[in-house]
């Protein structure tokens, strides 16, 4: 291999690096939800920042009910236990609030977001979550 092939695999390689560590490697913020004594819902106010994960624990057959006040632009998932194909996304449906039916028993997560070409704008909006299992 001649020095030029070299010197573009090393500069492959730079670039590789540079781009995984802006996008690969995003930290969310995650925080377990338990409600109060006597309470079926709770709300949040926080600043987005790289996303937010609330992990909450329900059964099959609950009602999840998840209401987002926020800026356009901010959006949330509702995923299973399992972790796949959200219940829903609303950065497809629009929707600022989900209401639905879960379908097993486990921990489900509420992910709030806005997509990667605000955050790279630096787009830090706030934004008041409720979430509630009936």
């Amino acid at each position: 291999m001649g020095s030029t092939q070299r010197r573009e695999r090393a500069w492959a390689a730079v670039v590789l690096f540079v781009v995984i560590a802006l996008t690969g490697f995003r930290s969310t913020a995650s925080e377990r939800i338990s409600f109060d004594k006597g309470a079926d819902s709770t709300t949040f106010t926080a600043q987005l920042g790289e996303g937010h994960d609330y992990v909450l624990g329900a059964r099959a057959g609950q009602t999840l009910v998840v209401t987002l006040k926020a800026p356009a632009g901010v959006y949330f998932n509702v995923l299973p236990p399992d972790g796949q194909d959200a219940l829903t996304n609303t950065s497809i449906t629009g929707d600022a609030q989900w209401s639905g039916a879960l379908p097993r028993d486990g921990n489900y997560v509420v992910r709030v977001y806005q997509m990667r070409a605000a955050s790279r704008q630096g787009k830090n909006p706030s934004f008041t979550i409720t979430l509630a299992v009936k």
